[in-house]
């Protein structure tokens, strides 16, 4: 028997990897980084390459159990990145803070990116024209998702949006989805929440009630053994439009 989940009166979206996606992986973009500024400290970009990715990884264990840490991340990416690139130049007699930060804004140029997930307009316009309340909210640094959101003209498909940095906390925290729903004028078991983080988007929304879809558009499944069992997985937002109609058709 097919797991029957109720029709939704709302929605609730996360923004990076559900309607956004990167263009190219952070790797990528580092090695393109190293291939500009290796010949400024006369080295090979891929020994460059070696000491930003051993930086990185010293940076994000040191932060792996730290919650100040890692909102900090959130909040301030470009000061972390200078820090963690300025680490990294430490090792070469010509590098320097100031290199860090040339580095780093070249990254971001690249980086920062974004392009529509595919049938990401569609949806939404499909939803809106269906009358359904949307929230979209979304963890990080204010000034760099209100930039994604305009570049992409996402701001009008949605009631409210609340972001980390304005609203105060970040997900997974039950307060940042009750408010969107306070501000939807629905109760969490009218709601679906669409996200692609298990730990930030799924679990804490099926812990208040709210119906969670999980965006998995590699198609490469649960990792083993994970404690967190969406209610739907979704791998494009057709996907989403396809359990409506069901969902609707069933009632």
């Amino acid at each position: 028997m097919k797991n029957v989940i109720p029709s939704p009166k709302g929605m609730l979206f996360d923004m990076d990897g559900v309607l956004l996606l990167s263009m190219q992986p952070p790797e990528r973009s580092w090695q393109q980084v190293c291939q500009q500024f290796a010949p400024f400290l006369d080295v090979a970009p891929h020994v460059l390459e070696e000491a930003l990715r051993e930086s990185r990884q010293a940076y994000n264990r040191a932060i792996e159990h730290d919650l100040q840490k890692q909102r900090r991340d959130r909040l301030e990416p470009f000061e972390t990145r200078c820090e963690t690139v300025a680490h990294a130049l430490e090792q070469f007699s010509n590098g320097g803070s100031l290199l860090a930060t040339e580095m780093v804004r070249a990254y971001e140029a690249i980086h920062e990116k974004r392009q529509l997930t595919p049938f990401a307009l569609e949806t939404l316009q499909q939803l809106r024209e269906r009358a359904f309340p949307l929230a979209l909210i979304s963890n990080g640094n204010a000034t760099y998702q209100r930039k994604k959101i305009a570049r992409h003209h996402l701001a009008s498909f949605f009631d409210v949006i609340l972001i980390e940095e304005e609203f105060g906390v970040a997900k997974p925290d039950p307060r940042i989805f009750l408010a969107a729903l306070d501000h939807l004028h629905l109760s969490p078991q009218e709601a679906w929440m669409i996200g692609d983080d298990l730990a930030f988007d799924i679990a804490p929304a099926q812990q208040l009630g709210i119906v969670a879809l999980w965006c998995d558009p590699s198609q490469q499944g649960l990792p083993e053994k994970s404690p967190i069992h969406p209610d739907k997985t979704i791998h494009t937002l057709l996907d989403l439009l396809d359990l409506l109609n069901e969902t609707n058709s069933s009632v």
